[in-house]
C-alpha cells in the first residue's frame, strides 16, 4: 500500500505514542507533532475512512491490522535509516530528521536491500522503533 508522507507520519507517531503511553488520543498526536487539533482530527478521519485506525468508545485511537503493518514498516525504515546515517557520522538530530524524509521515498525493495547490507556488513539493523 502506498500511503502519503503525511499519513505515514501520523501513523508512525500513533505507534510511537502507543508504545510510550499505552494509549493514544488525538490531543496526544497534536502535542507530539506540534500541530493543531483540527489538523489531527481531519487526518484521523481520513485514516479511519481508509480502515487504518478506529476509535474506542472513550476516544482512544487503535490500529486495524492493516494500519499497524504500515506504521510498523514506517518505524522500521526510520530506525534503520537513522542508525545508518549516524553510523556514517551524521549527528543524531540531523540523522533522525533526514531519515524521516528518506523513508518516504525509498521503495520496499531498496529498504530490504539496505537492511540486509547493513545487517551483514555493519551490524546495523532496523528495530521496532
Amino acid at each position: 500500500m502506498n500511503k502519503s508522507k503525511s499519513a505515514e507520519d501520523y501513523m508512525k507517531n500513533i505507534l510511537i505514542l502507543y508504545r510510550r503511553n499505552g494509549a493514544v488520543r488525538s490531543v496526544d498526536i497534536a502535542d507530539e507533532m506540534g500541530i493543531t487539533r483540527p489538523s489531527v482530527c481531519n487526518a484521523m478521519k481520513k485514516l479511519r475512512d481508509e480502515n487504518l485506525i478506529y476509535f474506542s468508545d472513550k476516544g482512544l485511537i487503535f490500529f486495524t491490522d492493516a494500519g499497524k503493518a504500515i506504521a510498523e514498516k514506517a518505524c522500521r525504515k526510520h530506525s534503520l535509516l537513522t542508525k545508518a546515517l549516524v553510523g556514517i557520522g551524521v549527528n543524531e538530530s540531523t540523522a533522525a530528521k533526514e531519515a524521516c524524509s528518506i523513508e518516504h521515498v525509498i521503495s520496499d525493495e531498496t529498504y530490504e536491500c539496505l537492511n540486509e547490507f547493513f545487517k551483514t556488513h555493519l551490524s546495523v539493523r532496523a528495530s521496532k522503533e
